[in-house]
């Protein structure tokens, strides 16, 4: 198949980029300043942007297939940007495949699209959820949900639609804000948090970038149209997570826990600062919230139908480690 990707630039994107061209043509929709470096041999770009729908649409001729990666993934930006990027996005998407008959649609969601699990049965959620308005932690949630109720309702109307939501992705690649697990990591080796958030009973889904990238290419190949699939891993409780970091990194844990309370109001004037400098704050009010939530998932539809697997953390978080030192990351 030729495939047209967006968001091949991201860190889950050039994962993706890597894994596709291999098994099929690729084209890679890329906005004009990024860069088109770091790539695999045979990709071929395209000027374009997911909010230009005519960009878009003529970067998608002659595609059999499109997976629509792109996101803003961002812990400040205006909310209208959000909305312009992760549900706009979408409906450029599926307004130039329905334009060009495009025969097969992937779009990459996200865990919280789903929402947080402590209401599940079991605390854990899978993509059978149903997606209702809910307390919006912020944007990104708040747009990846819209986004998500859209592609159903594009299901629903017999679009060739699959969607996939990864876990907590982490893993080896560009350190983004999409890369926070080991942008946090890092912070633990180097000693810049003095104190830890959230309660250490709660449990998040963490699931190693390239098993993700994986199981979009298994979800292009393999699904039924209107088929939907977690693409989760293994959930860990945090106090888990961060004995597991202290054993393979040598990091001293912070014993301290910082009250939400405290952790919201320095959040606040963390964001604000950034807001007046342009900086990126390392605490805000709504990543607080999102530690208050278990983000805990089951991925066994994927594994059932798709042949999904995917690695423990202390298996990805060992090679994720020995890649930051490898590379140089870790100073």
């Amino acid at each position: 198949m030729k495939i047209l990707l967006t968001g091949g630039t991201g860190f889950l994107g050039r994962r993706l980029a890597a894994d596709l061209v291999e098994r099929h043509a690729l084209r890679l929709l890329v906005r004009p300043g990024s860069s088109r470096e770091r790539f695999p041999d045979g990709v071929e770009f395209a000027a374009g942007d997911v909010t230009d729908r005519a960009s878009l649409t003529r970067a998608l001729e002659g595609c059999d297939a499109i997976v629509h990666a792109a996101a803003l993934v961002k812990i400040l930006a205006p909310a209208a940007q959000f909305d312009r990027i992760n549900v706009g996005g979408l409906e450029n998407v599926l307004a130039a495949a329905a334009e060009l008959g495009t025969g097969r649609i992937v779009h990459v969601s996200s865990f919280m699209a789903l929402g947080p699990t402590e209401r599940g049965p079991g605390g854990e959620l899978d993509e059978s959820a149903e997606v209702g308005d809910r307390v919006w932690i912020n944007d990104y949630e708040r747009t990846k949900a819209a986004a998500d109720r859209r592609a159903r309702q594009a299901i629903a109307a017999g679009v060739p639609l699959v969607v996939v939501y990864p876990g907590v992705i982490y893993g080896r690649g560009e350190l983004t804000e999409g890369n926070i697990v080991v942008r946090h990591v890092l912070d633990l080796i180097h000693g810049r948090l003095p104190a830890l958030l959230g309660r250490p009973e709660r449990r998040w889904n963490y699931v190693n970038v390239e098993d993700v990238a994986r199981g979009v290419v298994l979800a292009l190949e393999k699904a039924a149209p209107g088929s939907r699939y977690v693409l989760g891993g293994e959930n860990v409780r945090q106090d888990e997570f961060y004995a597991l970091v202290g054993r393979l990194t040598g990091a001293k844990i912070p014993s301290l826990r910082m009250p939400d309370l405290v952790a919201k109001a320095s959040g606040a004037l963390m964001k604000g600062w950034a807001q007046l400098t342009g900086g990126t704050p390392q605490l805000t009010p709504d990543l607080v919230e999102v530690y208050r939530h278990d983000w805990a998932y089951r991925s066994a539809r994927a594994e059932a139908e798709l042949g999904y697997t995917w690695r423990t953390l202390e298996q990805g978080l060992t090679e994720t480690v020995a890649w930051l030192k490898e590379s140089g990351t870790w100073r």
